[in-house]
């Protein structure tokens, strides 16, 4: 089975069956619905906005906003070589490749030792290999229910986010 993303709007689903493409089927659906693997080729550059739910793997080059369905989940995976320009807004990231501007990443965001990160990065757990370059202001999400306890126990209110300035080269 192979998806098509078709924009934000469509996306076409193709089903083939025996050789020669006899039986093939075409169909329209909601890209959000689709929840499978997705693959940019390092051959291929993309300038506009992706959209994306399930696994994205980014070989190739994105000038513009990478983000999942709004009320989505997906990871993104961005090869070594790989190069975002823009926006990133994920559930998980796997760096081994290059993104130049903000990223949010709902929980774990790890950086291979061929990543290297500049710009905003708000993640929920975080892990950088040695070999990875991040020049960001690095903000740790904090969980809400530790917030609503630790508020309830001192009666005072908690910042929603812990932040770090980080420029390293591990």
């Amino acid at each position: 089975m192979l998806w098509f993303l078709g924009g934000k709007k469509n996306a076409v689903k193709s089903n083939t069956k025996g050789r020669g493409g006899e039986g093939v089927s075409l169909e329209i659906v909601d890209p959000r619905d689709v929840d499978g693997h997705c693959l940019i080729t390092g051959n291929l550059q993309i300038r506009g906005d992706v959209y994306f739910s399930g696994q994205l793997r980014v070989d190739g080059r994105i000038d513009g906003k990478v983000s999942v369905f709004e009320g989505g989940k997906g990871q993104l995976v961005i090869s070594k070589g790989a190069v975002i320009n823009g926006p990133v807004f994920a559930t998980s990231v796997l760096a081994d490749g290059t993104v130049n501007g903000p990223m949010d990443v709902e929980e774990k965001l790890e950086c291979r030792a061929n990543a290297v990160i500049r710009g905003r990065v708000l993640y929920g757990s975080i892990h950088i290999t040695d070999g990875a370059k991040i020049e960001a202001q690095c903000t740790q999400r904090v969980s809400t229910s530790n917030l609503t306890l630790a508020a309830e126990e001192n009666g005072q209110p908690q910042p929603l986010l812990a932040t770090r300035d980080v420029t390293t080269k591990l």
